[in-house]
């Protein structure tokens, strides 16, 4: 076995060695990734329907296998070092991820302009979705990450890093489906998105994740579908209509942007799915009775501010928060006698930030005038959107803008006569139901929502074109003789005891015991196959229609997150991100990672008393080809980076007297600090030995020396 060798065997016998026994290893893996999983279980109704899932693998598992031949031989520095013989040390900043046998894995994210936020949940397939309710599920594991870490890899190395590394996976599970909300406008399940330009694919991330089926959507349709989890009392109705059953839902929000979408509900089933609008683009239409020019007036300043827009201004340059300083902008300038001086250095200062307009309202203000008239347009663009889609199924307010404001904007009054302003079309207006949400996580309930529904048709839809495939005489139904087929088609796999295995398949699926497998018996036996066979099964995914687009023909993302709030949350973010965690994976595989350097240390955790065995976690460190300080994880069995060589050059070593009090001697503590200024804690080690604490020191030392020199000189 690879984690049987000793650090002192010769890297050449190592290598080979580990390279033959790592083959060998993952041809097994796919072996029982189709068929071996029945010998482990075989009286589970989950394996046997595997064997049918094991067919359409078989291509794949050959590919794969062509692939891996090319794979360079694993380094003789990982898993090379004695085994720890005490107790098992817990690492208190992970938890194991267990997965009951009836349970699929679901993702859902949320990605702004500067940070992604993923979720993991446990969810059982057969777990009703409840109206006005959340959806069910099991969340197991919740990480935000901070985008600028990630800028060169993107969103596809943060979700690794999520699943491969921050959370403890058993292995070979996989997320049976993934929702991503993104701030940026979907196009052929493709996206901009993020400030720092990003472009997805869904095909490609499926590909490269392993994960059965993707979805991306605009992040403010996962607000849309949040809507259909909401308790009565999580929002306020401002008329008294009441929703028609299976009527169009819109919802509308003013935050720092503008966001629109629409519900429709499935003729056949009820279901609602929500889909985007982008109206919010379209032109402002001033509005103003008799002689009053004021918004006209607006529309020439706001023509020359955005003289890069071209003819028009759009609704999202005066309805958003953007939009409530561009009217104050608009005041100031049309009104300078009245501008408070105090105010408008705050402006100035903050110039993105619309809580300080919001927030200085007094009567007879710019700030006033500036919020009645966002409130006015606000209303009409309501109104606008309603008349469009007519959802007698509820207009719902949502927006940070909206609920930071709501009683105001619902006792001043321009929002409300504005919406009510439409001529004739008015008494149609009065008919649709009006309502402001409170709750403020509509969509992470949304895209967990989504993630949820995602998954019972994929497993539906996968379930039934197996079937279709499996039935050969096409008469809707499995019987014995076409189970035998298919068992003595992979019995290379399954040994001698195919028609045995045949038989018991049959009697688990076989509810009725009528002899014969139909096509919802087969869909509830296929609910239970691991998600690790249905996403290595080419033949169970959904074909996406039409070709990809260049980057270049989608729609560029919108700048979002660069006023001071969310610059301040990103560098708090950010410094968390860092502190909490130097556990970045690294590739064992590529030259660089190779030791120059290495020993087993004892890592001390805080959480512990010293004085125990326990707070000292035993691991392989070593300095790497390039003067990164590196570690073999016991826990995740992963080769890990601690830190870079250039966190040195600012940070400190320092070597730590002997304790009687404490369970290991010969220690020293390290400090990396970023050259961002983040402020990371310490570590404190303990060496085998006086000699090995004195050969890290050291190295430390002369590594961080080298590191100034480097910096001074610009190769840093």
């Amino acid at each position: 076995r690879v984690s049987s060798f000793h650090h002192r065997v010769s890297p050449h016998a190592a290598g080979t060695q580990m390279h033959a026994s790592f083959r060998a290893h993952r041809l097994l893996g796919n072996f029982r990734c189709a068929v071996q999983q029945l010998e482990a279980s075989r009286r589970s109704a989950a394996s046997y329907a595997a064997i049918a899932a094991a067919t359409g693998a078989l291509t794949f598992l050959a590919a794969r296998e062509t692939r891996e031949k090319s794979i360079s031989a694993p380094r003789p520095w990982l898993h090379c070092e004695a085994r720890h013989q005490g107790p098992a040390v817990p690492d208190p900043e992970r938890k194991k991820i267990l997965i009951r046998p009836s349970e699929k894995l679901v993702l859902s994210a949320d990605c702004g302009g500067t940070s992604t936020r993923l979720r993991l949940y446990s969810v059982d397939p057969d777990d009703q979705i409840q109206p006005k309710m959340q959806a069910p599920g099991t969340l197991m594991a919740e990480i935000q990450y901070p985008n600028i870490q990630f800028a060169k890899k993107g969103l596809p190395e943060i979700i690794k890093q999520f699943l491969n590394q921050d959370c403890d996976l058993p292995e070979g599970a996989y997320p049976s489906v993934a929702v991503l909300a993104l701030a940026g406008v979907v196009m052929n399940d493709q996206c901009r998105f993020t400030n720092l330009d990003w472009a997805l694919d869904a095909r490609e991330l499926e590909t490269e994740l392993k994960i059965g089926k993707v979805e991306l959507m605009n992040d403010f349709v996962a607000q849309g579908y949040g809507m259909l989890t909401l308790a009565d009392d999580e929002t306020r109705k401002l008329n008294g209509v009441e929703p028609q059953p299976g009527a169009p839902i819109i919802c509308i929000g003013a935050g720092t942007g503008l966001g629109q979408c629409f519900l429709i509900a499935d003729s056949k089933t009820g279901e609602y799915r929500c889909y985007p609008s982008e109206g919010q683009h379209g032109e402002f239409g001033p509005r103003g009775a008799g002689s009053d020019e004021i918004q006209l007036d607006m529309i020439k300043y706001l023509k020359i501010k955005f003289a890069g827009a071209g003819n028009r201004i759009s609704v999202e340059r005066v309805v958003s928060g953007t939009g409530i300083n561009n009217i104050y902008e608009f005041f100031a300038y049309k009104y300078p006698k009245e501008v408070d001086e105090e105010v408008h250095s705050k402006h100035l200062a903050s110039p993105l930030n619309a809580a300080i307009i919001a927030g200085n309202k007094k009567a007879g203000t710019l700030c006033e005038k500036a919020m009645k008239l966002f409130a006015s347009a606000y209303g009409a663009q309501v109104a606008n959107f309603a008349l469009y889609v007519q959802p007698f199924g509820g207009i719902y307010l949502t927006g940070g803008v909206t609920a930071k404001n709501a009683d105001w904007l619902l006792s001043e009054g321009s929002f409300m006569k504005a919406y009510y302003d439409k001529g004739r079309m008015t008494p149609l207006l009065h008919k649709m139901p009006l309502v402001v949400v409170n709750s403020e996580d509509m969509g992470q309930r949304g895209s967990h929502r989504r993630s949820v529904q995602l998954l019972k048709e994929e497993l539906r839809e996968q379930a039934k074109r197996l079937f279709q495939e499996l039935d050969i005489n096409k008469d809707g139904s499995l019987n014995i003789h076409e189970l035998e087929a298919l068992f003595m088609a992979a019995a290379p796999r399954v040994g001698e005891h195919g028609q045995t295995l045949a038989k018991q398949l049959m009697e688990e699926l076989d509810a009725n015991k009528d002899g014969k497998v139909d096509e919802e018996e087969f869909i509830r036996g296929f609910k239970k196959v691991p998600s690790k066979i249905i996403s290595e099964t080419p033949f169970l995914h959904t074909e996406r229609s039409g070709p990809g687009f260049a980057k270049t023909e989608l729609v560029r993302p919108p700048d979002r997150g660069n006023d001071p709030e969310s610059q301040q949350k990103l560098a708090q973010l950010l410094e968390g991100y860092i502190n909490r965690s130097r556990r970045m994976l690294i590739d064992p595989f590529e030259e660089r990672n190779a030791p120059n350097f290495q020993t087993v240390l004892y890592k001390y955790h805080p959480d512990f008393d010293r004085s125990q065995e326990q707070a000292w976690m035993h691991r392989s460190y070593w300095i790497n080809k390039v003067g990164n300080i590196c570690y073999h994880s016991v826990t995740d069995d992963k080769a890990l980076l601690y830190c870079k060589k250039k966190d040195l050059i600012d940070g400190s070593i320092e070597d730590v007297p002997d304790d009687p009090a404490s369970a290991r001697q010969f220690r020293f503590r390290i400090k990396p600090k970023p050259k961002n200024g983040t402020e990371l804690a310490s570590t404190e080690f303990a060496a085998p030995s006086a000699e090995i604490k004195a050969c890290w020191l050291l190295q430390l030392r002369a590594l961080q020396a080298q590191a100034k020199e480097e910096f001074a000189k610009g190769l840093l």
